[in-house]
């Protein structure tokens, strides 16, 4: 049935406005801000790249217009990459993308403390996709924890947005949400169960479709000379963009004066192990019979680390 559902999506295209060199996706994510700055700045101009970003609310909207053609490259993560590679789409994963993410209780939840959810109880209706990058870190989140993820209700929830409305509502109990929606989240009175800061990495990736590497592959090495350059440029003076990165990025309006704007590291690729716990995971999860080994997902030599391994 997954794969019927893949090849229905494959059927639409998302139109692409404008003619750009390369077009990449963005989701309304922290990880979104080095892409963002590097327009803003016009650091994509001086390396000689013209690049369209395209904002998504949700993975499959996302993962559609990359499998169609309609983006050569996108935010996304390992689990996608790997399910691309599971149906033989042809795409990479270029370097990592780095973000943060919480797990979050409703306001007026009783569940206020990783304690709550290690004591025994019953379900907890929480807004997740089944084969995504939140279900994975809730999970992994919840046994670094002591907690069971046998717990989790999975309620699917395909946009952040709504994700975000759902929990603020009580209509779920818990949801996985990226920064700085997380943020608007407890302001609002939701509780902080865990956060993925413990984890020192998130398995958040940018990939371009193979077609991309081989035709543009000068115009995605000038992207990331650019997307550095703009991760210098955050680190040193992100306040001054905050107005842009919300705009950018498509956060919600309460998120100008309550994002806190990370320091980032200069573009790296994935490690082998990062790779293996994703591949483990889906594995067990149900979600792909055999994974693929780490040259056939990541394609190295054009993040900042190349030339360290």
């Amino acid at each position: 049935m997954r794969k019927a559902l893949f090849l229905l999506l494959c059927a639409f295209s998302i139109p692409v406005q404008g003619h750009a060199d390369l077009s990449v996706g963005l989701m309304p994510a922290m990880n979104s801000i080095p892409l963002v700055v590097a327009e803003k700045a016009g650091f994509f101009s001086d390396f000689g790249v013209s690049v369209h970003l395209v904002p998504f609310s949700g993975q499959l909207e996302r993962e559609t217009a990359l499998q169609t053609g309609a983006i050569d490259g996108t935010i996304s993560d390992m689990i996608n990459a790997i399910q691309a590679w599971t149906h033989g789409f042809g795409a990479r994963v270029t370097s990592v993308s780095e973000g943060s993410f919480s797990l979050l209780s409703a306001p007026g939840s009783k569940l206020v403390s990783m304690a709550d959810l290690r004591r025994p109880g019953g379900s907890v209706k929480t807004g997740l996709l089944q084969s995504s990058i939140v279900n994975y870190l809730t999970q992994r989140m919840m046994e670094s924890n002591g907690a069971d993820p046998k717990r989790i209700e999975l309620v699917p929830i395909v946009a952040l947005p709504a994700r975000l409305e759902m929990l603020l509502a009580g209509r779920i109990d818990a949801a996985c949400l990226p920064e700085p929606l997380a943020t608007v989240a407890l302001a609002r009175g939701a509780h902080r169960l865990a956060d993925t800061d413990q984890m020192g990495t998130t398995p958040g990736v940018i990939l371009f479709t193979a077609k991309a590497l081989a035709d543009k592959s000068n115009e995605v090495a000038r992207f990331y000379r650019a997307y550095d350059r703009a991760v210098a440029e955050i680190n040193a003076n992100g306040e001054s963009y905050r107005g842009a990165i919300v705009a950018g990025c498509e956060f919600p309006p309460a998120a100008r004066d309550l994002m806190r704007i990370p320091r980032f590291r200069r573009s790296f690729t994935p490690t082998e192990a990062q790779v293996s716990d994703v591949t483990a995971w889906m594995k067990e999860n149900g979600l792909i019979s055999t994974g693929p080994r780490y040259e056939e997902i990541v394609v190295r030599g054009f993040a900042a680390d190349a030339g360290d391994q």
